[in-house]
């Protein structure tokens, strides 16, 4: 896997259990503000030659009062329209990428299980889509889509030599209105996650050649 040292370090730094046995309602949970966002058509994965590029994401999303970190991956992402022959930065624009979100991935079987019973099937979708746009002044503009909505998110990114990793973040109500997933994914964690399940996740893109 790409920067193995790199995730190794994450993961054991970040990686807490997630196990969420118990699914316990909650009837606390409001009804969050959804800034507009565009609803999308259903989608297939992107046609076209797989890159050759090496990729990797880390997400890391938090849980209880104190925000304590969880981290994790996708053993499924695919990455399409790439221009191979150019430099890095130059190669990603415009190129597709593709995730299976019920190939979570957090080391542990159990939590991966809930993840996806939880989240990611109770999404219109349990796939995420996206696309880069053009890479310049260490910021990059990246369209995703998940549960039918699309946004455009500015991320910053960090190019050295063959290598790139990009950093953002997303918010799965506000930018997704997601309400149906995370409310399941809440009460189910509810005690293990003494009652706060927030709502951002930090992204890290890893691609190298």
């Amino acid at each position: 896997m790409l920067y193995n040292k790199y995730i190794s370090l994450i993961l054991s730094v970040t990686l807490i259990l997630f196990s969420c046995g118990d699914n316990k309602s909650n009837k606390s949970t409001s009804t969050p503000d959804v800034k507009s966002v565009e609803t999308t058509t259903q989608q297939i994965k992107p046609q076209g030659k797989e890159s050759g590029f090496k990729k990797e994401l880390v997400w890391t999303a938090y849980k209880t009062p104190k925000k304590v970190p969880v981290s994790g991956s996708f053993k499924n992402i695919s990455l399409t329209n790439t221009k191979e022959d150019k430099p890095l930065d130059e190669s990603l624009e415009g190129a597709k990428f593709y995730i299976d979100g019920t190939t979570v991935s957090t080391g542990d079987t159990s939590r991966d299980g809930n993840l996806t019973l939880f989240f990611f099937k109770r999404l219109s979708s349990p796939e995420i889509y996206g696309s880069f746009g053009k890479f310049e002044n260490n910021k990059v503009k990246i369209s995703l889509t998940l549960n039918g909505k699309t946004i455009t998110k500015e991320f910053s990114y960090k190019l050295d030599k063959k290598m790139m990793m990009i950093q953002g973040s997303i918010d799965v109500l506000k930018d997704f209105n997601s309400e149906r997933a995370y409310t399941s994914l809440h009460r189910a964690c509810y005690d293990l996650h003494e009652g706060k399940t927030w709502t951002e996740v930090d992204l890290m893109v890893f691609i190298s050649k």
